[in-house]
């Protein structure tokens, strides 16, 4: 097994094929056909603005305050996603999984969405996206970076990356860098496993 190092200062590391893949097409049918999905008002912030705009539906994995207590009870699905987070573990030589959702998004129109800027944890951490569908909505990652607390709305924004979901497509990058997502427009739905790390 080729191990990684973690993401280093500002580095955005990107895996294609990260599982075998047989392994990819279990995990993509596990999580295609869970129940857990629950409607959330502001995909990525609380008030993020019009919510007929700004939902999304997510899954809980591992919640924040439990580190690396995972929900089995919400399916099946969540020990395939534990096996993907400990091969990124593994392989970044990162330590503990904070907090894991899975995200998915859907077409609302041709008009491109894009989300609220956010960062996903009040602390220095490591964020991954494994992707488990294709898609043409990106993943933007921005220059600046927080520790805490929501994105101040008159902060000016630069990128830095932004990155396609594809199908079994991992991306791993230091967490406080303030990043976003948006909603597909020629594709039905963007499905991702949004994992966070302690080093």
């Amino acid at each position: 097994m080729f191990l990684f190092k973690k993401p280093q200062r500002d580095e955005v590391i990107v895996v294609d094929d990260f599982l075998d893949k047989y392994e990819f097409k279990v995990l993509r049918d596990h999580i295609e056909d869970c129940n857990s999905w629950g409607f959330t008002k502001g995909i990525s912030v609380a008030s993020e603005g019009d919510p007929r705009i700004y939902y999304g539906f997510s899954a809980g994995v591992v919640d924040e305050d439990a580190p690396e207590e995972y929900l089995y009870e919400e399916g099946f699905h969540i020990q395939f996603i534990k096996q993907l987070n400990e091969r990124v573990k593994e392989q970044f030589n990162l330590k503990e999984v904070i907090r894991c959702r899975l995200d998915m998004t859907t077409y609302r129109g041709d008009n491109e969405i894009v989300f609220g800027p956010h960062i996903d944890c009040d602390r220095e951490h490591t964020t991954s996206i494994f992707y488990v569908t294709d898609s043409d909505a990106p993943t933007i990652i921005y220059n600046e970076k927080r520790f805490c607390g929501e994105i101040p709305k008159d902060i000016v924004l630069t990128e830095k990356q932004r990155i396609l979901p594809k199908e079994n497509r991992l991306v791993i990058f230091p967490g406080n860098h303030v990043h976003t997502g948006m909603c597909p427009i020629n594709y039905p739905v963007r499905i991702l496993i949004n994992t966070n790390y302690r080093d």
